[in-house]
């Protein structure tokens, strides 16, 4: 017995390692895109000026509004590699995401391994090291690996009896993403349950209640005074905060009838960009149809021990407690769902990550109950391998598309200065150019802008609206400086 549990340690250990491996390798070879362009210009502009930016160009006309706790993280890296170049200071940018990404699935297999036993810990590895949603989001610099880990660790540490570093961890979550507070209910009810008397457990609770929020209010303060709602851009019409670039201002129910806003959250979890299919027939890739077909039914065999694990009762007694606290934690999400689809119309499954440690336990607890255990797990690591395949297949594709433009973003870098500003279209042209700019769908006024960059062929970022294109064309104090009808890439300067 106690070397089939040393095996199953090894096992955990390793596939954590590989993981682990295959993670800082995508992320390091991946090109940073999307929302991840405006957070790592948003830490870099953190770790050049030393101070928290508001409303200067950084890839958005929003002002910077998000918890930024994985902002001081990935500038504080900046910040000690710039000492030995640029370049291995631009790249250490992209480190934060997957080293939180792997602290996560090591405390997410303590739990497991406390809790339950060594078997359904490797079970739980399994799941949560290869389920796509947490491999993207532990490679994209995204501010949802660093909510996570501060998340799964104010878990782990109440199970410890540690309730002030809990409730404390649980307030770094809240700092580096809003949705780290329904992580709160399933904290409460540990604090209930695991106490002692009935004096300890109101010291806990309220611990638990007061110290995380008091944590996160030193942010919420700060967007309340400068923004006037504390949690902008959302819930924006209830608040009557600033009213600039994508805010929140009203509350629809329509999207909680629609299956689709469910069925994108799904494919979102298995690894479909922002859950829109219709994204995969962006490129020409072979047999799609069939490729999606096999896709499709891999994520439903993946995910049966899920279903399984919902109404399965645990093997060991006490962990009931647990399960319930796991259940709240779902609940509390699904809630989150539901905010999320009524004020936003939408709903990213990366919200969700703080949650997909506990549906790995859940997963491992519904696996155990499989009679064919050995041959179920040699096909959920077929499955496994061909999730890394795909995640493989999506950094490469997204280099590829990137690389045709490096030509241009090096002659904006090599022939304006550092404090130009640019004018132009794409929340991921700051980062890329290292200049600030401003966002296209503000007024061109051609006397506050050195430049004005358009690229309205690129199908990987934002194309400019009419308005500004023709202002910029029509424009008299502009020249063009440089061209490149390969890429689509004007680059005009003003005179």
């Amino acid at each position: 017995m106690r070397m089939k549990k040393e095996i199953y340690v090894k096992l955990s250990i390793a596939v954590i390692l590989i993981a682990a491996i295959l993670r800082f390798a995508f992320a390091l070879s991946h090109t940073v895109s999307g929302d991840a362009c405006w957070h790592l210009a948003s830490a870099r502009f953190i770790a050049e000026h030393d101070k928290v930016p508001l409303f200067e160009g950084l890839g958005r006309l929003q002002p910077f509004w998000p918890p930024p706790l994985f902002h001081f993280a990935a500038a504080l890296l900046y910040k000690i590699f710039s000492l030995i170049s640029f370049d291995i200071a631009q790249i250490s940018l992209k480190l934060v995401s997957p080293i939180f990404g792997t602290l996560t699935a090591i405390v997410a297999y303590l739990i497991t391994r406390k809790l339950f036993d060594e078997k359904t810990a490797f079970y739980s590895v399994i799941f949560l090291n290869f389920v796509p949603l947490f491999l993207d989001y532990s490679v994209f610099s995204y501010t949802d690996s660093t909510t996570a880990f501060f998340s799964v660790l104010a878990i782990y540490l109440m199970l410890n009896g540690r309730h002030i570093l809990s409730s404390a961890s649980l307030g770094l979550a809240m700092l580096s993403k809003y949705n780290a507070v329904f992580v709160l209910p399933m904290l409460l009810y540990l604090a209930y349950k695991f106490s002692i008397n009935k004096k300890e457990r109101t010291i806990r609770m309220l611990a638990v209640f007061f110290l995380p929020l008091l944590i996160s209010s030193v942010w919420l303060l700060r967007n309340f005074t400068l923004l006037g709602n504390p949690f902008w851009p959302y819930l924006n019409g209830i608040f009557g905060g600033a009213d600039i670039g994508i805010s929140f201002n009203t509350i629809d129910f329509k999207p909680l009838l629609s299956f689709n806003s469910y069925l994108r959250a799904y494919l979102e979890l298995f690894g479909v960009p922002n859950g829109d299919i219709s994204l995969l027939y962006f490129f020409n890739t072979p047999f799609l149809k069939y490729l999606l077909f096999i896709w499709a039914a891999a994520t439903l065999i993946f995910v049966c021990p899920f279903i399984t694990g919902l109404f399965r009762k645990p093997k060991k007694q006490g962990n009931g407690h647990f399960l319930k606290s796991v259940y709240i934690l779902f609940l509390s999400h699904f809630v989150m769902l539901l905010i999320y689809l009524v004020n936003t119309r939408w709903f990213g499954s990366r919200l969700l990550l703080p949650a997909i440690p506990f549906m790995a336990i859940v997963w491992a607890n519904g696996l155990d109950s499989i009679k064919i255990k050995k041959a179920y797990i040699f096909i959920a690591l077929i499955i496994s391998i061909g999730f890394v395949g795909v995640e493989a297949a999506k950094i490469s594709i997204a280099a590829r598309e990137w690389s045709l433009y490096s030509q241009d973003f090096e002659w904006a870098k090599n022939n304006s200065r550092e404090s130009d500003i640019f004018y132009g279209n794409g929340q991921c042209l700051s980062y890329n150019i290292d200049r600030l700019v401003i966002d296209h769908t503000s007024p061109f006024e051609p006397g506050k802008v050195d430049y004005a960059w358009i690229n309205n062929k690129w199908r990987i970022d934002f194309s400019m609206n009419d308005a500004s294109l023709a202002e910029i064309k029509n424009s008299g104090k502009l020249k063009i400086v440089y061209d490149n009808p390969d890429t689509g890439t004007t680059i005009y300067k003003a005179k």
